[in-house]
């Protein structure tokens, strides 16, 4: 009895702990973004439209004032539309620190339904300068939460000390596959690639569904994981909300790698009238073919044409950051509740 009244002793300390560093991470990421004299923002967690995302799944429910006809709300999936419309408005650089929620998820140590996403966004910058803002921010986080640079992660070492590694797309796809990713812009031309490498290939799939199974099967788990990565210049034939490289087949985005694990997304934003409204025409028709379709917020598509400032913007996933600086084996592991 006594050596089980032990454990839970031990077990309540160590749930304290990560409380009470987890409240100061939040704490230093504040302290960072107004040091850099950004403004915290506050949005709403229901939006009655959405970005269309077709990768992405929402949750769905009705609301209604007393005495009125209940209507159709969504849980963000992050707070781009509404952190968007304030930069339109000539908010300057801004961040936000808050809940976000995805549905259908896949069962993992990696995923909750509900999560703590960090999503900021710097004004006349690109995604070259948000690199530099991103390894500020975790160098700033270790030196304040008292951690050593060279941190344990699932039996592996990990150095998080700055410059970050960096890979482009082309090379990473060149370095596991022998592929000359920017070569293959025909669809049929990547069918025969993937099939030949034993890739299923459905009849129905696109270019960027053949780039998304090609690299999550072989070039993923190939990154190296013993520093931070980033991984940038994505095909422009993948849709997303990142300006274009001028002459190029790629777009300017990246993605950082912890431990091998995706943590955070970064483009340079898209302005241009044709691309954006490529965007939204391609992205609202797949979404009808959704689990939870939803409402388009079809304001945002003007306003990212015609008044949202040159900036950068990075979406950071605070649950994974922490799961790994605190050597943890899952994201709900760093939280107070979990789902599972």
């Amino acid at each position: 009895m006594a050596e089980r009244l032990a454990i839970l002793r031990l077990m309540e300390n160590e749930r304290k702990r990560i409380l009470r560093q987890r409240a100061e991470a939040l704490h230093l990421i504040r302290l960072f973004f107004r040091g850099l004299g950004y403004l915290e923002a506050d949005t709403p967690l229901l939006a009655p439209f959405l970005i269309p995302e077709a990768s992405l799944e929402v949750f769905r429910t009705r609301g209604a004032r007393a005495g009125t006809v209940p209507s159709e709300l969504y849980l963000i999936p992050s707070p781009e539309l509404w952190l968007k419309r304030l930069l339109a408005e000539g908010s300057g650089s801004l961040f936000q620190l808050g809940r976000c929620f995805r549905n259908h998820e896949p069962a993992s140590p990696l995923h909750e339904p509900e999560f703590t996403m960090l999503e900021w966004y710097t004004v006349g910058a690109d995604y070259l300068q948000s690199m530099k803002v991103t390894e500020s921010l975790l160098a700033y986080l270790l030196d304040g939460l008292e951690l050593a640079p060279t941190l344990s992660f699932r039996g592996r070492k990990l150095d998080c000390r700055g410059p970050f590694r960096r890979l482009s797309m082309a090379q990473a796809f060149r370095d596991s596959l022998g592929l000359e990713l920017g070569e293959l812009s025909a669809l049929e031309d990547l069918r025969e690639r993937a099939r030949s490498l034993g890739v299923l290939v459905a009849g129905g799939d696109s270019w960027a569904d053949l780039f998304h199974k090609l690299f999550l099967s072989f070039v993923e788990p190939g990154l190296p994981a013993d520093r931070p990565l980033l991984l940038f210049d994505f095909p422009a034939a993948v849709p997303t909300l990142a300006r274009r490289k001028p002459g190029t087949p790629w777009a300017e985005r990246w993605e950082l790698y912890l431990a091998g694990i995706e943590l955070a997304n970064c483009y340079t934003e898209a302005t241009d009238p044709q691309q954006v409204a490529d965007f939204f025409r391609a992205q609202s028709e797949a979404k009808k073919e959704a689990l939870e379709a939803h409402r388009v917020d079809r304001d945002l598509e003007r306003i990212l044409s015609e008044r949202l400032p040159p900036c950068s913007g990075v979406a950071l996933g605070v649950d994974r950051l922490l799961m790994i600086l605190l050597a943890r084996e899952s994201v709900g592991a760093v939280n107070a509740f979990a789902s599972s």
